[in-house]
């Protein structure tokens, strides 16, 4: 008895320590502006996962289309999150996830199903190099969003060409061939284009490129009147 009156002594009278309650602050969520911006990132997404898709199938001439509307979407996100003023580092991070599958994983995949599957190995390794190195490009860019002392980016440049340019040059050898199909050479320009040699080329020559310490051109640098 007496250790529970040491436990349980109060001082008399009891007073009771009344607090206002806290407001429990929300977490604020994305306004109606910034959607719009992210909505168009995700049909850039959808446009190359479409891409992938039809690459599957074997319609290469949608597959490269594809690809190109993933091109539009993703430089329409930024003017129109910026003309609305919605930018949001939500906005951001979306863009590169979404950049990664479409100028990353998309054209690698469209590339090894069309010309690299010859030399599966090969093949294999030039679209592994083609993803990890547009990964490494937008995760540097991440990194560096917040910085102004980089010498590029003051003077209005990239560094390394942007993922979307990189997924151009991977395509190259898909355009030439579409595009030789009404050519008077039509079979031999095809044969070159399509070769896993010239594809793997083109493919490490993106990776490259995209994780190059090299100025490249900004579309913030081109100004309309």
């Amino acid at each position: 008895m007496k250790h529970l009156r040491a436990v349980l002594h109060f001082d008399w009278p009891l007073r009771l320590d009344v607090q206002p309650m806290k407001r429990v602050r929300r977490a604020r969520g994305l306004p109606l502006r910034a959607l719009i911006p992210n909505a168009i990132t995700a049909l850039a997404l959808c446009s190359g996962l479409t891409g992938i898709r039809y690459a599957i199938s074997g319609e290469w001439e949608r597959a490269a289309l594809a690809i190109l509307f993933a091109a539009l979407f993703d430089v329409l996100d930024g003017r129109v999150a910026r003309m609305l003023k919605g930018t949001s580092r939500f906005g951001a991070e979306l863009d590169s996830l979404s950049d990664v599958v479409a100028f990353g994983v998309a054209p690698s995949i469209i590339i090894f199903l069309w010309s690299l599957q010859i030399d599966a190995r090969l093949g294999w390794l030039a679209a592994l190099a083609h993803t990890v190195c547009c990964a490494l490009r937008l995760a540097r860019f991440n990194a560096q969003l917040d910085a102004e002392e980089l010498p590029f980016k003051q003077a209005g440049f990239l560094t390394g060409i942007p993922a979307p340019g990189g997924a151009g040059i991977a395509l190259i050898p898909l355009f030439v061939w579409l595009a030789a199909r009404g050519w008077p050479l039509t079979s031999p320009v095809q044969d070159i284009a399509r070769n896993p040699i010239v594809t793997s080329g083109f493919l490490i020559m993106s990776a490259f490129l995209m994780i190059a310490n090299l100025p490249s051109w900004s579309w913030k640098v081109f100004r309309i009147p």
